[in-house]
């Protein structure tokens, strides 16, 4: 019995094939040959009749062998803020605006107070009234979220809901699961909503039989890739939390309540199980690292581990401005000292990174949050053993890399939980392996705790 999970990126598509026991059984890629059909700046469009031909095309691929053909449900995850039109009959009717996408600026400022009083361009509602306003469009077509088109794809009917993950940035309401009483958009231009995880339909009979596949194959409700990720992190309980540290630092994790941030520095999004899953993104991460180390790092990280603890005071981001674990548009990354080069600087900004992490996790819990005693992380920062050890001594909690943590796996999770009627959280434990643990050392003294409060600060001082 297999689980299929399709990512549809910006670049292309991923299919992953997974068994109920969380092994992946294939995995196939193909690109999206035309990635932005937009010369103006600002503005990011794709043809979905894109999307689909490279869907097939994985499709030919992974099905030409008859051992990938046991699939028993699909989901599929997507870009959060990717919308296009369609007719009722499904024919597309326009590019899709991507989720990068800037045009809708004027629209966005209308759409303010629906959202809490920020929107973004690249959310879905304001390109959807820039699309009224400047697209030919009928006044009864529907507006599609990228998972969605290829859902309704998949099925063989418009009749097909979104999920709440990728309605977010169209203006659901996701204490009540459906779309706001105060939305700009007449409802029955937009699919209905419902929980990620949750049987939507079936394959389209033309299709199982063009690949060969059962009779019966259940389509699952999908979620945004970013959610799609996080179910694959392994973090699925009360407590639990991903920590994604590439270029820079993002952190989700699963709470009872919803956390209220004055601030702004976390975000909500909703678990499908019912809890909330809490958010944050940093300026702050590896990209430091790759500016001075690129094709370095091995030889750093073995010469940064003979470096005392503390030897030096990095803010670990290249750019002006941080929105976690505060909010300030002004404020300054340093270094101290200021001719900090080679392994001190190395491992300042591993220390700077954990430290970042730590401050974060303060936050959660001041705003109510519950933080439990391991930490699932992924990205990759978790390829430098010398700051995973690091960030373990400094949050003195277990950190657990899993093996598969990519958004196609844990749409397949979708799919599975859907398939089972099982919750999404309970299918994640037993589908997630754990590629390695790293448990906190004892460093022998109190350096890491002067350290942080050091570092702690250094950072009060540049927001002063």
């Amino acid at each position: 019995m297999a689980f299929l999970g399709i990512d549809l990126g910006t670049g292309g598509v991923r299919c992953a094939l997974v068994e109920e026991k969380g092994a992946i059984l294939a995995e196939v890629s193909k690109p999206i040959d035309r990635q932005n059909l937009s010369l103006e700046v600002g503005k990011s469009e794709q043809d979905p009749l894109d999307w689909t031909r490279s869907l097939e095309a994985a499709f030919d691929e992974l099905f030409a062998f008859p051992s990938n053909r046991n699939v028993h449900a699909i989901a599929v995850d997507s870009t959060s803020g990717t919308i296009l039109p369609v007719s009722r009959a499904g024919k597309v009717l326009g590019p899709a605006l991507m989720h990068n996408d800037m045009r809708a600026v004027q629209e966005a400022e209308s759409c303010n107070e629906l959202f809490g009083g920020t929107c973004s361009p690249t959310f879905s509602l304001p390109k959807i009234l820039w699309m009224q306003g400047n697209c030919k469009l009928p006044d009864d077509c529907l507006f599609l979220h990228a998972t969605d088109f290829l859902n309704a794809w998949l099925a063989g009917t418009m009749a097909i809901p979104t999920d709440f993950t990728n309605a977010m940035k169209t203006g659901v309401d996701l204490e009540a699961e459906t779309w706001s009483k105060s939305s700009l958009i007449p409802f029955f231009q937009l699919p209905p909503v419902v929980r990620p995880g949750k049987i939507i339909g079936d394959l389209e009979t033309s299709k199982s039989k063009r690949w060969g596949l059962p009779k019966k194959v259940v389509l699952v409700a999908g979620s945004t890739d970013s959610n799609a990720a996080f179910f694959a992190s392994g973090a699925s309980q009360k407590g639990d939390w991903s920590s994604t540290i590439g270029s820079t630092l993002a952190i989700k994790g699963v709470s009872s309540k919803k956390l209220s941030d004055s601030e702004g520095r976390i975000y909500e999004h909703k678990h499908p199980d019912g809890f909330w899953l809490p958010g944050g993104a940093s300026n702050a991460g590896g990209e430091i690292i790759r500016t001075h180390f690129s094709g370095r790092e091995p030889q750093m990280e073995s010469k940064a581990r003979s470096i005392p603890i503390g030897s030096s005071q990095v803010y670990p981001s290249t750019r002006t401005g941080e929105r976690l674990p505060f909010t300030s548009s002004s404020f300054r990354p340093f270094l101290s000292p200021k001719e900090l080069s080679g392994p001190k600087l190395y491992r300042g900004c591993l220390e700077g990174i954990a430290f970042i992490e730590a401050m974060t996790f303060s936050l959660l819990r001041s705003l109510g949050g519950e933080v439990g005693e391991k930490i699932y992380a992924t990205g990759g920062m978790t390829k430098s053993s010398l700051g995973m050890q690091i960030r373990a001594n400094i949050l003195q909690k277990c950190i657990l890399v899993p093996s598969h943590p990519h958004s196609a796996m844990g749409s397949a999770i979708l799919a599975a939980s859907g398939f089972h009627k099982h919750s999404v959280g309970q299918i994640s434990e037993s589908m997630v392996s754990i590629g390695k643990r790293v448990y906190p050392v004892d460093d022998g003294d109190h350096s890491y705790k002067e350290s942080f409060l050091k570092f702690r600060s250094l950072c009060n001082k540049q927001l002063t």
